[in-house]
């Protein structure tokens, strides 16, 4: 004899929507709430159960399509903007619900945010790098055009101009590299590195590295270490790259002759991630930097004075490096300064469990 199916009342299948992480919604024939899952209230706050979908949730759009739904259309499907508690594009369907009694319909929300500032990063991101490589690209073929006709002869301006094209031709180079170290920073960025590393032996190699620059401009590069500091979980030559960055600046950035501080210390909070870890902070002595400027600094190819920046050899992508590396390593970036007097970055790093 054939085993019986379990009757499987609406209650139930409501209690399984409540587990679906995207927002649903269940209206009546009067467009009036008849359920709403924990999705729903959380990010729409479609918690007025047994009232008009308006009194809880106002987008024009979304309304209509569920007027439309409502009057016998089977299906309508609309993309909306929230703006509030934080931007986010979502797709809003509406469908018909089957049933012998008056018409309902089954409003659901997917979450496109991600995907959508994915596609326009990728757009800004090849319409900088076009730009970026433009400049170069197109001064190298002036220079080549007049030293093949005009400077053909002239021995001072065939130096000057090889000088400059070899220049332009390093700055291209180190702009790919860059490209080429954010693209494999961000393809491994959701897989979180597991091998100890010890970041005092890090830095020691970093200050190495840099302490011929820090001399010719007259810098000390000062290391502070707190005794017993825990290991941290990372990719040695990632971390390296953070810090060569971060120090590098500082010593581009500072004043001549004075310090650049670079401390670690062991924290029992990661500020706005919970958890032990280490706090390892880059200070220099400059002219700061201004406070509407701090939130970009880690956007690709952003700037502050574009001029001094490719004088001093910048491409414009090593705090978008600094950024994804440390995503990448589950911890934080703190930016600080103080206009005239200098700037504090802080990498957060959780410790080892």
């Amino acid at each position: 004899m054939a085993e019986r199916l379990p009757i499987v009342t609406e209650q139930a299948e409501l209690a399984v929507l409540d587990h679906i992480p995207d927002p649903v919604i269940l209206l009546g024939a009067q467009r009036e709430v008849i359920f709403a899952n924990r999705a729903a209230v959380d990010l729409l706050q479609a918690s007025y159960r047994n009232r008009d979908l308006a009194q809880s949730f106002r987008h024009p759009m979304v309304l209509e399509i569920a007027d439309a739904v409502l009057r016998g259309v089977a299906e309508r499907v609309a993309e909306i903007d929230l703006l509030l508690p934080v931007p986010r594009t979502l797709v809003a369907r509406a469908t018909a619900v089957p049933g012998n009694g008056p018409t309902r319909a089954m409003l659901t929300f997917r979450d496109m945010t991600d995907s959508r500032q994915a596609e326009q990063i990728r757009q800004d991101f090849v319409a900088n790098v076009s730009h970026e490589l433009r400049s170069p690209i197109s001064a190298i073929v002036g220079f080549i055009e007049t030293l093949r006709g005009p400077a053909r002869e002239d021995v001072a301006a065939r130096e000057r101009f090889l000088g400059i094209m070899a220049e332009e031709a390093s700055r291209m180079s180190r702009l790919i590299d860059n490209l080429l170290s954010l693209s494999r920073v961000e393809a491994t960025e959701h897989v979180r590195p597991r091998e100890p590393v010890d970041i005092a032996g890090i830095l020691g190699t970093v200050r190495d590295l840099l302490s011929r620059r820090a001399q010719e401009r007259q810098m000390e590069l000062r290391l502070e270490f707190d005794a017993n500091l825990p290991s941290v979980p990372g990719n040695r030559d990632e971390l390296t790259e953070v810090f060569h960055n971060l120090i590098d600046n500082a010593i581009k950035y500072g004043r001549i002759a004075t310090p650049v501080r670079v401390a670690v210390q062991a924290i029992d909070r990661i500020p706005d991630i919970g958890g032990s870890g280490l706090a390892i902070s880059v200070e220099n002595h400059g002219d700061g930097i201004e406070p509407e400027h701090i939130p970009r600094l880690t956007e690709r190819f952003y700037r502050i004075d574009k001029g001094r920046a490719r004088t001093m050899g910048g491409t414009g992508l090593g705090l978008a490096i600094v950024k994804h590396i440390v995503n990448h390593h589950r911890g934080r970036l703190a930016i600080e300064s103080v206009v005239g007097v200098g700037a504090r970055f802080t990498v957060y790093l959780p410790a080892l469990p």
